[in-house]
């Protein structure tokens, strides 16, 4: 994919975690090393990682080529930061976060796919649980679950679509994906199905998840 680029945001404290995630193992191998080589799987042109530069550097010694950019105070600040590193030669942006070590390359892949016609895509995921309003400690509204997805990334973009959001919209605070700010943008917003494997890992509970899918996929080889 030479006019692709990809945007790794890892740039979070881990508060909800005790401790930053992205160097983390699982099965020996570090949350954002996992989370690299799953999106240079899709063979793209540049690889951004937005993080902190001694986690960078730690990196950067294992894999070659990798572009940096500064973290933010906030991820919608980092994802700035990152596609102000993008070439202009690049055509689709898929921005992916340094806590999904598990997402499936042929999953992005085609949520690139599904951006480079729709002009922008998200993974997603449907949910499990029946989901409820609370307000006051009171549930106000049940929502049908039929019609309820969890998004996930990688998110992916035409360029001119992801730049033009960010410029019109890029300071909002309460935005928590950029997918968001498209849709503000009037652009319907491809959902790509994807697998419940590509967790988050947020808090420390998510590890033991983390674990348990890292030793399956280690048997499946083996058989």
């Amino acid at each position: 994919m030479k006019a692709v680029s990809v945007i790794i945001v890892a740039g979070g404290a881990g508060k909800r975690m005790g401790r930053p995630k992205q160097m983390l193992l699982i099965g020996a191998k570090a949350v954002l090393a996992r989370s690299v080589e799953a999106m240079a799987a899709v063979k793209p042109a540049q690889i951004i990682v937005v993080t902190a530069p001694d986690i960078f550097t730690k990196l950067s010694k294992t894999y070659a080529g990798l572009e940096y950019a500064p973290a933010g105070q906030t991820r919608l600040q980092s994802v700035i930061n990152g596609v102000s590193k993008v070439s202009p030669k690049s055509k689709l942006i898929a921005v992916h976060d340094g806590a999904r070590p598990f997402v499936s390359p042929a999953a992005a892949l085609a949520c690139l796919k599904a951006a480079a016609k729709n002009k922008a895509a998200v993974l997603a995921a449907p949910v499990k649980d029946t989901i409820k309003v609370v307000k006051s400690g009171r549930v106000v509204k049940t929502l049908d679950r039929a019609l309820l997805y969890a998004a996930q990334t990688p998110q992916c973009y035409r360029a001119q679509t992801l730049k033009a959001a960010l410029k019109k919209y890029g300071r909002l605070k309460n935005a928590t994906d950029e997918s968001q700010l498209v849709e503000k943008m009037g652009v319907k917003v491809a959902a790509v199905l994807s697998g419940y494997e590509n967790i988050k890992i947020t808090t420390p509970e998510d590890l033991i998840f983390a674990d348990a899918i890292c030793k399956t996929k280690k048997k499946n080889k083996l058989k």
